[in-house]
């Protein structure tokens, strides 16, 4: 084993340790002979949609009873029909799992949609998924901290103001005191990376399972820079993510650029906060309707689900790249950290919303 890969499975080993395992105790509750829906609240072929498909095949026969296993699409308002619809109407035995992507953002980006209560959510498990901003090569840098050094115009591309992924890069730009403009109406990462390429924009960001399929290609040709990532959370801190063990996070950038002094800016506070949001990057949830032993006994059958070593494998071989779990303490807990800063920083809270209309 290479050095980095060494470095890589000890910090997925310090992942699962850190978050420990489900409680135990789950009462004797059997869904056999029934039929278990994963609920995606987006159309069939997108990101979403591909990972449950690939996951799929695994997931019946770690639910006592071994039931047939579908997925249902309900599409619509980016993920809140789906959403509402999981909360208030989804059958309460158990029988559908919603897995959604948008659903802490929603709450704060669209409270007027949002018909459910964040807190009162049921955290079967999830995945981490980071993000990466990357630049044009025509900017010159190879790094993160030389960006405070650029002196041309920076134009980041992005889908919508709205977007969530787009704003940590976005904060970073305002603390450097960049001067850049916001791009917005990409239909897709894809149509970003084209404009990268057509010199159309000099900056963008994409996902982590977009980085690893179609920017890493881009940046062994040496047409982009990857600078900053956005990092995971673990035991309340912001880390870069293992499987980008060389990048380094925006706050590292921040912090490097302009001392410690910095984190009691409220912008930065809002970076750290869109950390949080983003802590959970997909995760399968039951309303609050669902009993808590049928919670406890699906919590336990996603735990072994998440560590099944054929699964994990096949996935890493169909999407591209290695799958970092939480169970449902773990996401449980990012989610509670989420709701107390939402609380104890209003400031911050009020930055985000403030960039959700203008640019």
């Amino acid at each position: 084993m290479n050095r980095r890969s060494a470095t890589f499975a000890a910090a997925i080993v310090t992942l699962c340790l850190a978050f420990g395992t489900v409680t135990a105790g789950a009462a004797d509750v059997s869904f056999k002979g029934k039929t278990v829906a994963i609920l995606i609240p987006y159309s069939v072929g997108g990101a979403a949609d591909i990972m449950a498909r690939q996951m799929l095949p695994f997931i019946g026969k770690q639910i006592p009873g071994n039931p047939t296993t579908i997925i249902k699409n309900m599409p619509g308002g980016g993920g809140i029909v789906g959403e509402n619809w999981v909360y208030n109407s989804a059958p309460a035995d158990g029988t559908v799992i919603g897995q959604f992507s948008t659903s802490v953002t929603d709450t704060i980006f669209k409270p007027d949609k949002v018909k459910f209560e964040l807190a009162k959510l049921q955290w079967l498990g999830g995945v981490r998924e980071t993000t990466v901003t990357f630049v044009s090569k025509d900017l010159g840098i190879t790094k993160g901290t030389e960006l405070g050094g650029v002196k041309k115009k920076l134009f980041f591309g992005t889908t919508s103001i709205q977007s969530p992924r787009s704003m940590i890069p976005r904060l970073l730009l305002k603390i450097l005191g960049k001067d850049h403009k916001l791009v917005t109406g990409y239909g897709s990462s894809g149509d970003m990376r084209a404009a990268i390429r057509r010199g159309e924009l000099n900056m963008t960001n994409d996902s982590q399972s977009g980085y690893f399929a179609a920017v890493l290609p881009m940046v062994e040709e040496g047409a982009v820079v990857p600078i900053a990532q956005e990092g995971t959370v673990q035991d309340g801190k912001i880390i870069r993510d293992p499987r980008l063990p060389d990048l380094p996070t925006y706050y590292e950038i921040v912090l490097e650029l302009k001392g410690e002094s910095i984190r009691k800016d409220p912008n930065y506070r809002a970076m750290e906060l869109l950390a949080y949001l983003g802590g959970v990057r997909r995760g399968w949830i039951y309303a609050a309707r669902v009993p808590r032993n049928v919670f406890n006994t699906m919590a336990a059958s996603f735990d072994k689900f998440l560590k099944d070593k054929e699964m994990v494998a096949h996935f890493k071989k169909a999407i591209g790249f290695q799958l970092v779990s939480l169970n449902a303490p773990a996401a449980q807990a990012i989610i509670d950290k989420v709701v107390e800063i939402q609380k104890r920083d209003p400031e911050a809270l009020e930055i985000l919303k403030a960039m959700a209309k203008k640019p």
